[in-house]
């Protein structure tokens, strides 16, 4: 098989620049214009008349592609009337819409690996031809949520439709043009056998609805930050406008315009990155974020030849290293902002290379643990379909040919920048305590106004929890975003104080964030009175997270430090759990306890502070697929709140299971 891009010739002398890249040096226009191939002389993916490259791919996976895309040959294609796109407008749904726009697009992708796979079939490329016609049909590409009409933004009218003349460029229309794009790639030379008007249609589409508004326009925040906070859109919607451009435009101008601008996008992006590699949008967006910067700089040095020592660079190898840094185990991730504590989309043939690339075997060995014993190019049922990772990792040789690896699970992982610790009882060994906090503040990506929380795990199952980010609708992006119970404070592991949680907004932050380590501990110390509102009177607020390694007493301890500019009416700590709570009689103890296996125990000075456990009710699939029907919320409340005080809390591993009360 042919690797899935061609690997230019690095740079002798690696990029040991601080800060970020500067990408408008390593890649100036003059280098694009000169470098960048015409249409047709470059491609990621090989075409399905190279039969050899497409007869390599094993029986099994041809056998699950070729099931796959005929269970629905006979199917109707989805329908999209008005009314489905209107729905977002009407009552804040998006799922409506989105779910038979998402099996258009994935019916397509699979009929264009049948076709390749299996070139004697009319049926699958009149299959393919349909796909595309319909989805060049579509008044637009955007998703719903997104579009600028029906948000009333950008100084449009608010509607219930978007408007074909003024498109808005976002994650939909850039996901469907390199599906058309790699369509084009694969599977154009059968299709202009069939009539070339399809393929013709094709890239004007793409033209007219992506390439050229994106050139043309300057309403873009998702590029700059002018609008909107960058975060993971600009790197996910600039990695598939440059397969886009290089797969289906034809003016040569356009393309090395196109490209340049895209180069200056992604230096935006990394001159807004924190240097220490971490995410703040958490390691569920990291893959369209962090991977797809990578994809980025994948496509662009194999396009121009030559990687300039991009790779090398300290910036772009931090960024690499994200996805070990959050992983608790077990499928389980440390899962602070947006995003569920067990990820689902996690591309690991992409951050294999992207392990290789920057000469990182660690990286590459976390990406093939994720693997396990999985196909190593085609998604489980139900899982993300993406032509484009699915292409890339068909043909990548070294991916298919790597066999499983253990986790890495590095002992600790400190990002100062982003304020997260992670660190565990032991390097690369699930078992054992984790503890994982976090500093920050409430104007990050994907928010919750949670400075300050914390993780704890144990053997690789989260018990003091972070309950994640319900189903996305019209709310969670709004100013009624904090009125979701799941973003507010009151449902993170932090303090309460005169009934107020923590306000969003960038002067809501940690204050003197300090790590510490030794041979037998990790700590992290911040102030978090800054983090609330004047209003609950808060002079300080010390929290300090330590995990002590101690053969005899593994342990991590919650230390808080208090003073108020006057007595607090009430004062309460929160904490989420996992797993059902029971509290012990004399009071000054819990025990945290999971479906199966250990446990942990709570313990607090009782004279200060009561306890009592609230369940709370799920129902939000988002939530009960990884949590079940319902979590738990321990609140400790102070039985005589005062100006100053100090209290630790301890959790430690539970021996043995015990009944809910002891």
């Amino acid at each position: 098989m042919v690797p899935p891009f061609p690997v230019p010739t690095p740079s002798p002398e690696p990029s040991a620049m601080p800060g970020h890249p500067r990408l408008t040096e390593l890649f100036p226009p003059s280098l694009v214009a000169a470098r960048m191939p015409r249409i047709g002389e470059w491609s990621p993916v090989p075409p399905a008349a190279d039969r050899g490259a497409w007869e390599g791919i094993g029986n099994d996976t041809r056998d699950r592609v070729l099931r796959a895309a005929a269970s629905t040959l006979q199917a109707p294609w989805p329908s999209l009337p008005a009314s489905l796109f209107a729905r977002f407008a009407r009552d804040g749904d998006r799922w409506d819409y989105q779910a038979p726009a998402a099996a258009r697009r994935e019916r397509l992708g699979r009929a264009v690996l049948a076709t390749a796979m299996s070139p004697s079939s009319a049926a699958f490329l009149d299959e393919v031809m349909d796909g595309v016609w319909a989805l060049c049909e579509e008044t637009s590409w955007v998703l719903p949520a997104h579009d600028f009409r029906v948000l009333g933004s950008h100084g449009r009218d608010r509607g219930l439709l978007p408007d074909p003349e003024r498109p808005t460029l976002d994650l939909g229309a850039s996901m469907t043009a390199v599906l058309l794009a790699l369509t084009d790639a694969i599977v154009g030379e059968e299709l202009d056998r069939i009539d070339p008007l399809v393929r013709r249609r094709l890239r004007r589409e793409v033209s007219t609805r992506v390439l050229r508004p994106y050139l043309r326009r300057d309403d873009w925040g998702w590029y700059d930050g002018s609008t909107a906070k960058l975060n993971n859109w600009n790197p996910w919607i600039h990695s598939e406008l440059l397969l886009a451009t290089a797969l289906t435009e034809e003016s040569d101008e356009v393309r090395g315009a196109v490209v340049s601008r895209i180069v200056q996008g992604l230096e935006n992006y990394l001159a807004a990155h924190p240097e220490d590699g971490g995410c703040d949008e958490g390691p569920h967006y990291w893959w369209r974020a962090g991977a797809s910067l990578f994809e980025c700089l994948e496509t662009l040095t194999s396009l121009l030849g030559t990687d300039a020592g991009v790779f090398g660079h300290p910036l772009i190898r931090a960024i690499a290293r994200y996805p070990l840094a959050t992983w608790i185990g077990d499928g389980w991730a440390v899962n602070f902002a947006d995003g569920p504590a067990r990820p689902r989309e996690m591309a690991a043939a992409v951050l294999h290379r992207y392990g290789r690339r920057t000469d990182q075997p660690e990286v590459s060995a976390h990406a093939r643990a994720l693997r396990g014993g999985a196909d190593a190019a085609i998604p489980e049922a139900g899982g993300p379909f993406d032509l484009r990772r699915i292409s890339d990792a068909l043909f990548d040789a070294d991916w298919q040919a790597a066999g499983p690896a253990p986790f890495p699970l590095p002992v600790r992982s400190w990002l100062p920048d982003t304020q997260v610790l992670v660190t565990r009882a032991a390097a690369g060994t699930e078992r054992g305590l984790l503890l994982a906090a976090k500093g920050g503040h409430n104007d990050e990506s994907h928010n919750h106004n949670d400075v300050g929380t914390f993780i704890v795990a144990l053997d690789a199952r989260p018990l003091l929890i972070d309950a994640g980010v319900g189903t996305y609708r019209k709310e969670t992006f709004s100013p009624e975003r904090y009125g979701i119970w799941s973003m507010t404070s009151a449902y993170h592991n932090v303090p309460i104080v005169n009934g107020l949680g923590q306000p969003p907004g960038p002067d809501f932050r940690a204050a003197a964030v300090a790590h510490f380590c030794d041979g037998t501990t990790d700590e992290l110390r911040c102030d978090l009175a800054a983090a609330y509102p004047p209003e609950a009177g808060l002079t300080r607020w010390q929290r300090t997270f330590r995990l002590v390694r101690d053969a005899d007493d593994e342990r991590i301890e919650i230390g808080d430090a208090w003073g108020c500019s006057a007595q607090p009416v009430s004062l309460g700590l929160h904490l989420l759990a996992g797993g059902e709570v029971a509290l012990a009689d004399g009071g000054g103890r819990a025990v945290v306890s999971p479906p199966a296996g250990r446990g942990l125990m709570l313990g607090w000075n009782a004279v200060v502070f009561t306890a009592s456990v609230e369940t709370v009710p799920l129902t939000d699939p988002a939530f009960t697929r990884v949590w079940g029907p319902a979590i738990h919320r321990l609140v400790l409340t102070a039985r005589r709140p005062a100006t100053e005080g100090e209290h630790t809390l301890t959790v430690r591993p539970n021996p043995r299971r015990v009944s809910r009360r002891m």
